[in-house]
C-alpha cells in the first residue's frame, strides 16, 4: 500500500526540480545587479574625488629655472597639480608621464601644469630642471617647484587636500591630479592611476576651456 506522504514527497521533489532552475536564475540576476551598482560605484569614486569649493591658497616657491613662482602667476588659468619627487622609485615616473601626456595632448590650448616637489632637500632647482627635460617639460607651461618644506607640506596637506609627509626616509605623498579652474578653485581630483578618472579630466579640461 502507498503512503500518502509517498506522493506529498514525490511532489515536493517535483517542485523542488522544477523550481531550482527559477531560483539559480534568480540569484545570477541579484548577482549581475550587484555587480554592476558596485561597478558605477567604483567608477564614479575613482573619476573624481568629492569638489571641495576652496580655493588654492597663495604661494611663493621657486621653479625649475630659480625663479620665483606663485598663485598670482597662474591668476586666471586652468592648471592641474600634483605632488612628487624626482628620486621616486615607484610612482612618481607614471604621475609625471601622465602629466607629459595630458601637456602633449593640450599642447594648443592655455592648460598649465604644476609639480610640488615633497622633497625640497634633494630637489632643487637644478634637480628639476634636469627632471623637466627628461620628460619633455614645456618650461613655458609646466612648472617643477620647490622651496620650504614645511610651506609645500601645509600646501598641500592643507590647501589642496592631498597627502605629503615625511615618514621612514620615505615621502608618501598622494596620487591624485587637482584641477584648478581659472577663479583659482579646485574643479575636482582624478587618480593619475586610473583611466577612468585621467578619462575624466581630459572631459573636465575641455568643459572649462569653453567657458
Amino acid at each position: 500500500m502507498v503512503n500518502q506522504t509517498d506522493y506529498l514527497n514525490e511532489d515536493e521533489r517535483k517542485l523542488d526540480k522544477s523550481t531550482l532552475p527559477l531560483i539559480i536564475l534568480g540569484v545570477i540576476i541579484v548577482g549581475i545587479a550587484g555587480y554592476s551598482l558596485w561597478s558605477t560605484f567604483q567608477t564614479k569614486s575613482q573619476t573624481t574625488s568629492e569638489v571641495v569649493p576652496e580655493s588654492v591658497p597663495d604661494f611663493s616657491l621657486i621653479n625649475q629655472h630659480g625663479q620665483p613662482l606663485g598663485l598670482s602667476d597662474l591668476q586666471g588659468k586652468i592648471w592641474v597639480a600634483d605632488f612628487i619627487f624626482t628620486h621616486c622609485p615607484t610612482i612618481c615616473p607614471v604621475m609625471t608621464q601622465e602629466m607629459a601626456k595630458l601637456q602633449s595632448e593640450f599642447d594648443t590650448e592655455s592648460v598649465y601644469f604644476v609639480s610640488f616637489t615633497v622633497d625640497p632637500d634633494r630637489d632643487t632647482s637644478e634637480v628639476l630642471s634636469r627632471y623637466a627635460v627628461k620628460y619633455g617639460a614645456d618650461e613655458k607651461r609646466w612648472h617643477f617647484l620647490t622651496g620650504e618644506k614645511d610651506q609645500i607640506y601645509q600646501l598641500a596637506n592643507e590647501g589642496f587636500k592631498l597627502a605629503a609627509a615625511q615618514h621612514g626616509g620615505g615621502f608618501p605623498h598622494s596620487t591624485k591630479f587637482a584641477l584648478v579652474a581659472p577663479d583659482g578653485n579646485i574643479h575636482g581630483y582624478y587618480d593619475s592611476r586610473s583611466k577612468p578618472a585621467m578619462k575624466q579630466l581630459r572631459k573636465d579640461v575641455k568643459a572649462l576651456l569653453k567657458k
